[in-house]
């Protein structure tokens, strides 16, 4: 006769409470992490700052206020949602368990969990964000140079640009509800 195992979870077999408890937080993190306010507040505070980092070695002072302001606003409302969320929860406990496994941990989870409490990887953090802000704004530019040119030379030759196949139009339907 052949077992079936569907029914049992392996992953619980050999993790201990302190280990089940710190998994859930991340996972309650990653949550958190993914939602649309979570990820419309952390970009609006990028956007903001972003223009002040400077890819050197040298500091500046605003760099700290900043550092402060990040910790009060994200830092912040992650733990008022695990708060909200696990039962019991402390993030100085979280924290303390996060510095003795801080050499077992690899993701993005953690890289941004990093952000909260090591300056460096803060400075990093905004650093790539301006580089990939610059980027877009260059291939704007160049998209934006492109349709010029291409409108430019269209009406070199005599021809006319069509914008109409840029516009649609749709039926606005009042929802009364």
């Amino acid at each position: 006769m052949v077992e079936c195992f569907e029914d049992i979870n392996f992953s619980d077999l050999s993790v201990d409470d302190k280990d089940k408890q710190f998994h859930s937080v991340v996972g309650h993190i990653e949550d958190i992490l993914m939602e649309d306010e979570f990820v419309a507040m952390h970009n609006a505070f990028m956007e903001k700052h972003w223009t002040e980092f400077e890819d050197t070695e040298e500091n500046k002072f605003i760099y700290t206020d900043i550092f402060r302001e990040y910790g009060r606003t994200i830092e912040k409302y992650i733990e008022e949602e695990l708060n909200d969320r696990v039962p019991n929860f402390n993030m100085i406990q979280f924290e303390n368990e996060l510095k003795l496994r801080q050499h077992d941990l690899d993701g993005e989870i953690f890289e941004m969990l990093a952000t909260f409490s090591d300056f460096c990887a803060f400075k990093m953090m905004f650093l790539d964000y301006k580089n990939v802000s610059l980027r877009m704004e260059c291939y704007k530019n160049i998209i934006q140079s492109f349709c010029l040119f291409m409108i430019w030379l269209k009406m070199k030759e005599g021809r006319t640009v069509d914008f109409s196949l840029d516009l649609s139009v749709s039926k606005y339907v009042v929802n009364p509800f």
